[in-house]
């Protein structure tokens, strides 16, 4: 009945064939302005999966409650010191506050006005007295410093203090060896032309803990000191890179405050955005040339398949209006794109143009019997409309198998797809014929076979039961591979290392203020949060607890006298009027007096500082022997970062108590929302980011965190929850597919042994895909994942044809028209899905290399295992090719 009604409908389109087209056009016009007016692709990956598991419950209570901590732009500020640092990110944040169209809020983590009034409030109590000490010790030099803390004023001290002190025994040159030596070595750099900094800070206060002389990286260039500022922007879900307006505004910023020729600084973003943003560019970056030449990949293959340009042309234009009523009907139903979704157009022209395929095969076919053309079209419609309607039937409930699961992103897919396959159908039953019928391609010289196959398929058919043996044993001999799949659902991994964001992130692995591996406990109350710091902090896994508390200094009792001590005692000095900048002649008498001075000491007091004496004089004989622009630059590397720690030093002295109430609103907001509930973040003790161990460790942490704290989230947690969500959908749609499946084929085929021969081979096609993931190291990923739905579509259409044309009766599989459609529609799929393998997106290539290998899998259990299975048919009524 089925065979019947599509040969009507088949033969109706070929009599009134004009009348076809022009309302296919009619509704692929009407379609086209649908698209043009409607088309939108949301970029927002939070919304491509929606579970209610009690982790996603926990993620979205806390992203509800803390909004302005998601989606964020981590800006890295980085010079060759902390002062320098901490001075541009300080201008950069001020500037962009002034920017609210674009930013919802600007933080200085770590920096700004409050930790620079109470910084030493945070330092031990021991270290904040003896640090007191020091600079009141310190207070004839500050004084001297203060006033003129340029390059000819330290050259004129430092002279000084050899001069006389040194040859009284009040200072040791061994005691000045530090900033001897840390003096050369800046001034090293500026003479080499390389970024260079010297830190005050740390010479003044070690004892802090502060990393700021950064020491020589591994690749010999000198380490940068680094400042950030986190900036909250607004996002545009409409454009592919939704924060890239923010992005751009902050580069731009940096650029007008001209950071790197006051600060020698540089501006990196990474964080959750840019990572976002940089991931979709890397999938549209070479897109067009990757389009390109997937289009003249499958004119090729089209060619050598169907070798008549009309027909190829036909077959174009059906398919190119079936893929802009599927995009209609996709928007229609989704209302926008989600950035999985998306891939339906390259699912459409690989499976839809497999019906083409197919479909113009067997046209050739007969119309190589036929010289009419519309009775060859009859004859095409009664061989292959019925395989045809069944394998769109199975491939679009496979794609539709995925409607009820939690997998937001490939549910749309599966929605969109399952259409598209509908729609693919429609068209070559009804717009295909039209065309063909309108442009009469020339007749068939001959029937397109595989002859060359011919002895594979003589000896397949007399060595049957052994082949078929053999490739069961080896098949279940592969099981034991299956323990070793690797499912890889770091969603870093599937970035690229190379761009800025990524390349940032992974410089930043072993800081705490990338946080990728942190997790957090949304708490009804603030002393509810401090409960459960109190109970997470003494475990071994666990590198720090943070809640807003932390922002409060302990012992502040015992500490602000000796900071109100020194402030006394220093701040006639460091509130004086600087003295006149110096000329050019001045500065090099002072350095050249210096490098003596030097030389002198390094003669009269051996051992201790004296190689640091001579490094420092010699160094400063080139100094003032080389351009006034290099002094210049010395003066921005020595002097510039004594200026701003002299400033900071002042605000430091300045310190008050501090309570809750003290701390700055923006603070406040990030750890308590208004209505009284609280964060607590909890970061592991991790070993380096490239540490064979830190997965392990990771692990361990996790376990201890949720079992001292179920109410944990974030970070790992949600990549794990993700994980197992992603994993439980495709175990469910892939339940739900071959069942319906099942059904579909026992209700078409209505032989229990016909749809087991549809099936197994399948599924044998999917086990060695599997198998062979572990033989070449695919891991499962996010993105690659994607495949198996595409091999469950491809390979049952596959199948069906085999099947169908065995139950007609057809012989020697493996050399008939078939096998020549099913190989180059497998070309034409491949050409469609490998050129994923070429994207510069790791996770995409990763995709591409997945569904290269599923294809090649499920073409050879069509090709060659399922014609060994099914063996020579029951009742033969045709051995014709």
């Amino acid at each position: 009945m089925l065979s019947s009604l599509l040969t009507r409908l088949v033969r109706f389109s070929a009599r009134r064939a004009w009348p076809v087209i022009i309302a296919a056009l009619l509704l692929t016009a009407g379609c086209t302005a649908y698209v043009v007016a409607h088309f939108a692709i949301d970029t927002d990956i939070d919304r491509l999966l929606e579970s209610n598991a009690p982790w996603a419950q926990r993620d979205a209570a806390v992203s509800k409650a803390f909004p302005q901590r998601q989606q964020l732009i981590l800006a890295v500020v980085q010079a060759p010191a902390r002062e320098l640092a901490d001075a541009a990110a300080d201008a950069l944040v001020e500037e962009l506050r002034k920017q609210s169209r674009r930013f919802r809020a600007v933080d200085q983590p770590g920096g700004g006005d409050f930790f620079a009034r109470s910084g030493l409030l945070f330092l031990p109590t021991p270290a904040v007295g003896q640090l007191s000490t020091q600079l009141i010790q310190a207070r004839p030099l500050l004084n001297v410093l203060a006033h003129d803390p340029s390059l000819r004023g330290l050259a004129d001290t430092l002279s000084t203090t050899l001069a006389l002190p040194l040859q009284l025994g009040q200072v040791k040159l061994g005691d000045m060896a530090p900033l001897l030596d840390q003096s050369a070595l800046t001034l090293e750099r500026v003479l080499a032309t390389q970024p260079a900094a010297l830190s005050w800070t740390a010479l003044a206060a070690p004892e802090a803990g502060v990393d700021i002389q950064a020491a020589p990286s591994a690749s010999g260039k000198p380490a940068m000191s680094s400042s950030f500022v986190t900036v909250s922007p607004v996002l545009d879900y409409s454009n592919l890179e939704a924060g890239s307006d923010a992005a751009e505004a902050i580069r731009a910023t940096a650029k007008q405050l001209n950071l790197q020729q006051r600060f020698g600084a540089s501006v990196r973003l990474t964080g959750p955005q840019p990572l976002a943003d940089e991931e979709f560019a890397s999938v549209a970056e070479g897109a067009a040339l990757n389009g390109v030449l997937t289009i003249l990949m499958v004119l090729l293959i089209l060619w050598l398949a169907l070798r008549s340009t009309r027909l190829i042309i036909a077959v174009l234009l059906s398919l190119f209006a079936g893929l802009i009523i599927t995009a209609a009907l996709g928007l229609a139903m989704v209302g926008a794109l989600n950035m999985i979704s998306v891939a339906f157009a390259v699912l459409f022209v690989g499976l839809g143009g497999d019906f083409g395929i197919q479909f113009g095969v067997r046209y050739r076919a007969e119309r190589h019997e036929l010289d009419d053309l519309p009775e060859a079209l009859a004859r095409t419609a009664a061989g292959v409309s019925v395989p045809l309607a069944l394998a769109a039937a199975a491939t679009a409930v496979a794609f539709f198998s995925f409607l009820p699961t939690d997998y937001r992103g490939v549910a749309e897919l599966g929605q969109i797809a399952g259409a598209g396959m509908l729609v693919a159908f429609a068209t070559t039953v009804t717009l295909l014929p039209a065309l063909i019928c309108v442009l009469r391609p020339a007749s068939e010289p001959h029937t397109p076979t595989m002859q060359w196959l011919k002895p594979a398929d003589d000896f397949f058919e007399r060595h049957r039961r052994p082949v078929l043996l053999l490739s069961c044993v080896a098949i279940l001999a592969a099981l034991p591979l299956l323990w070793h799949l690797r499912f890889d659902f770091d969603p870093l991994h599937l970035k690229d290392p190379q761009s800025e964001s990524m390349s940032t992130l992974l410089a930043l692995a072993d800081s705490p203020q990338a946080g990728t591996e942190d997790v957090s406990v949304l708490a009804a109350s603030l002393p509810a949060a401090q409960a459960i710091a109190a109970r997470v902090a003494v475990l071994p896994e666990v590198a720090r607890v943070v809640t807003l508390n932390s922002f409060i200094p302990e012992q502040q009792e015992a500490k602000l006298p000796h900071i109100a001590a020194a402030a006394t005692s220093l701040s006639p000095a460091l509130n004086q009027v600087r003295a006149t900048p110096a000329s050019d002649a001045l500065r090099v008498d002072a350095l050249k007096r210096l490098a003596e001075q030097l030389e002198f000491a390094a003669e009269d007091h051996p051992g201790p500082g004296a190689a640091q004496s001579t490094r420092l004089a010699k160094v400063l004989k080139n100094l003032a022997a080389s351009d006034a622009s290099v002094r210049d630059r010395a003066e921005a590397a020595l002097a510039l970062p004594l200026q701003l720690t002299l400033t900071k030093l002042k605000l430091a002295l300045q310190a008050k108590p501090v309570g809750i109430q003290d701390l700055p609103p923006a603070m406040v907001r990030d750890w308590l929302t208004p209505d009284g509930k609280a964060l607590v973040s909890i970061s592991p003790k991790l070993p380096r980011a490239n540490s064979p161990e830190r997965a392990a460790v990771l692990q361990h942490f996790l376990d201890a965190v949720l079992k001292a704290e179920p109410a944990a989230a974030g970070g790992p947690i949600s990549i794990k929850g993700s994980a197992d969500t992603i994993m439980s959908a495709f175990a469910q749609a892939a339940a739900w597919a071959v069942l319906s499946i099942t059904i579909l084929l026992w209700i078409t085929l209505r032989s229990f042994g016909d749809v087991l021969r549809t099936l197994v081979p399948l599924l044998v096609s999917t086990l060695v895909t599997l198998e062979l993931c572990v033989v070449f190291g695919i891991a499962l990923n996010f993105a690659n994942v994607i495949a198996l739905p595409l091999l469950l579509g491809v390979g049952v259409a596959f199948k069906i044809y085999y099947v169908m044309a065995w139950r007609a009766g057809q012989t020697h599989l493996l050399q008939s028209s078939l096998t020549h459609a099913v190989l180059y529609s497998a070309a034409t799929t491949a050409a469609a899905f490998g050129s994923l393998s070429f994207s510069h997106h790791p996770g995409t290539a990763s995709m591409g290399k997945l569904l290269a290998l599923a294809l090649v899998c499920t073409l050879i259990g069509a090709v060659f295992f399922q014609p060994i299975l099914l063996g020579r048919p029951r009742d033969p009524i045709s051995t014709k090719e």
